[in-house]
């Protein structure tokens, strides 16, 4: 009876915490920000997004969109001005980043964050600079 009793609490506090995150967090989870911040008509044919930062490439109008939460920017890539690799330790734990410089001088470093997967950072900086021509 007390293992029922412990299974019926546990599903309780489990259903709980989903519907008061679902109540809540309305419009302000990472992927609703970052769709917010994406041109309405745009069509991705590659991209990624991790947390609040977001990098796509639509090869049909040679757009190239970049969220760093809370700035986006549409841009076509030539105008990006450098790509960088960039990571940061924190306790033994190193995130990895792509830096993007663009020609803007209100929010000129838009960082697209790769967690803790430096092959995958260095995967996308490969193709962002194949996109970008740098």
């Amino acid at each position: 009876m007390g293992t029922i009793i412990g299974i019926l609490i546990f599903v309780g506090f489990t259903i709980g915490i989903w519907f008061s995150y679902r109540l809540f967090m309305r419009g302000n989870t990472d992927e609703e920000k970052v769709a917010a911040l994406l041109p309405s008509d745009f069509k991705p044919d590659l991209f990624y997004r991790k947390g609040d930062t977001y990098v796509g490439y639509e090869k049909k109008k040679n757009r190239l969109v970049l969220v760093d939460w809370p700035h986006g920017k549409v841009l076509s890539p030539k105008e990006v001005l450098s790509l960088e690799p960039e990571q940061e330790s924190m306790l033994g734990i190193t995130h990895h980043w792509v830096a993007v410089n663009v020609p803007d001088p209100d929010f000129s470093r838009y960082r697209i964050w790769f967690q803790f997967r430096r092959a995958n950072r260095d995967a996308w900086l490969g193709q962002l600079a194949e996109i970008c021509k740098k």
